[in-house]
């Protein structure tokens, strides 16, 4: 008689052949390996295994699906829990113990292939100075682990969902949808949409009509399915004949800098694919940056100034085929965008202004005649320093060769994290909405490796650019113009001691 499989077990991870051992007991989905290389590659020790374990999404579709079909496969996972420390039996019941050496956890389904249900893996630190990558949809998630019967460990994993599509039930499209809500659900509190859940609401869609799992949606569906999961559903198709007048790198760049995930829909020789935008790279002594417009007469990616995409050369992205935190090179979106692509941004409700309108406004207002002539006519009460970054500033402007980088934030945040202590203050007495958006001004020389602004422009999000001013201050050097929404009235002040800043690294 066979001894019963414990409920929980470890599994040491050899330093010889690692690679292939978790490979041969656990699987070798492409997504699968990809967890073991990050694992491995941040000295991974010991696999944690729960045997039998219940998982919601699985459950749900196991429900939904699976217990329909001939002969169904088993209604239970495993989960996978990764250490970069050597456990011993009697560490199970003190795992808080080991929480810095805690590298995620990860569900499999009882399949040959398409087995990742759901993970969330620590991603590999980023040790360059100044960082070149940025993953910044990330949080800190809850992992408990039930022992034994009533004895609960505690844990935590930083990290961003990853889900794998089943291919029978569930789709690329569904799981991104997925992996998105449970994230952004997260920062807001409220309960995540499984993906059985997902995939009933894009069956109700006219579009589809069917009981039938199909092979994947349409921009319509995603869209009428982001609605009813209580997101507003902007929709960037670009096609050879029919594109929108932005690129597609800066379009994702800025709800993306907003730590706002997107969907990235990919025409293939197989279909259309769809990955989901998390992060991306940043490359501060990227000679192309400066050398395209000196040597060869292009012009900055804004047209009239550089968006701060000039600096990024690739995105990071989960693909539910090949794994997570995987890197999409930028001038890839750039061919595919010239044929099929499209991009899916799930904007909080309250936003009614996308990013790149913002932008280009926003540089609008650097030219206001205005502004520069108030410049202009208090340079004298500036102390020495502030007007030679005023004439810096106006050099560079004059010559289209300011750097822009917006992205959405709460407004709190932005004042608390504030560097000059006098803008500060005045900051904090400023009334704004609860979420912002927020364009930094700079220099190349600045923005590059230093990572400094010049200066802000801060807009109202809640406004349409279409019905005039949303501004709601303006900050460049040595001036800072707070607008009234209501009046429209404008009224300026003057900063004598006004030094470069920091950026808001995210």
């Amino acid at each position: 008689m066979e001894e019963p499989v414990p409920r929980i077990r470890i599994e040491p991870v050899e330093s010889a052949n690692s690679f292939l051992k978790l490979t041969k007991k656990f699987g070798s989905d492409a997504p699968l390996k990809r967890i073991f290389q990050i694992v491995l590659l941040q000295d991974c020790k010991t696999v944690l295994v729960e045997n039998d374990y219940k998982d919601d999404d699985y459950e749900a579709e196991y429900e939904s699906y699976y217990k329909h079909i001939f002969k169904p496969p088993p209604n239970k996972t495993e989960r996978l829990h990764f250490f970069s420390c050597e456990l011993k039996e009697n560490d199970i019941f003190e795992l808080g113990n080991f929480q810095d050496k805690y590298l995620g956890f990860c569900v499999l389904r009882p399949f040959e292939t398409q087995r990742v249900v759901i993970a969330v893996i620590k991603p590999v630190q980023d040790k360059n100075k100044p960082k070149r990558s940025f993953l910044l949809c990330i949080d800190r998630f809850p992992v408990k682990i039930e022992a034994r019967p009533g004895n609960i460990q505690n844990l935590t994993v930083e990290g961003f969902p990853f889900m794998q599509q089943d291919g029978q039930y569930g789709r690329c499209a569904h799981v991104s949808l997925a992996t998105i809500d449970r994230f952004l659900s997260f920062k807001s509190g409220k309960k995540p949409f499984l993906v059985s859940e997902i995939v009933e609401k894009a069956a109700k869609v006219p579009e589809l009509q069917s009981e039938v799992p199909e092979p994947g949606l349409s921009p319509n569906q995603i869209s009428l399915v982001l609605k009813e999961m209580g997101y507003k559903a902007v929709i960037y198709c670009y096609r050879q004949n029919d594109r929108p007048r932005f690129s597609a790198e800066r379009v994702i760049y800025h709800y993306m800098e907003s730590k706002i995930p997107i969907m990235l829909g990919i025409k293939t020789e197989l279909g259309w694919h769809v990955v989901t935008v998390i992060g991306h790279s940043f490359e501060p002594d990227l000679w192309w940056a400066l050398a395209k417009r000196e040597y060869f007469g292009w012009l900055p990616s804004g047209g009239q100034y550089h968006c701060s995409t000039t600096w990024i050369e690739g995105i990071i992205i989960n693909d539910d085929n090949f794994g997570p935190y995987m890197t999409l090179p930028k001038w890839i979106i750039s061919a595919i965008e010239r044929t099929d692509l499209m991009v899916v941004v799930p904007l909080p409700l309250s936003v009614n202004v996308q990013g790149e309108d913002v932008e280009e406004k926003a540089f609008q207002l650097v030219y206001d005649k205005s502004v520069r002539q108030y410049i202009d006519s208090n340079m004298g009460e500036l102390q020495q320093e502030t007007k030679d970054w005023c004439r810096l500033f106006l050099k560079h402007a004059s010559n289209e060769d300011l750097v822009l980088r917006t992205y959405l934030l709460d407004s709190e945040e932005f004042k608390a994290h504030y560097p000059l202590a006098h803008l500060q203050n005045l900051y904090r007495i400023i009334d704004m909405p609860s979420k912002i958006w927020l364009t930094e001004v700079s220099i190349p020389e600045l923005f590059g490796t230093l990572r400094q602004r010049m200066g802000e422009i801060i807009t109202d999000p809640t406004r349409s650019v279409r019905f005039g001013d949303t501004f709601l201050v303006l900050h460049l050097p040595g001036v800072l113009t707070i607008r009234d929404p209501q009046t429209g009235q404008r009224n300026y002040y003057t900063i004598p001691n006004d030094p470069p800043i920091s950026h808001l690294v995210r």
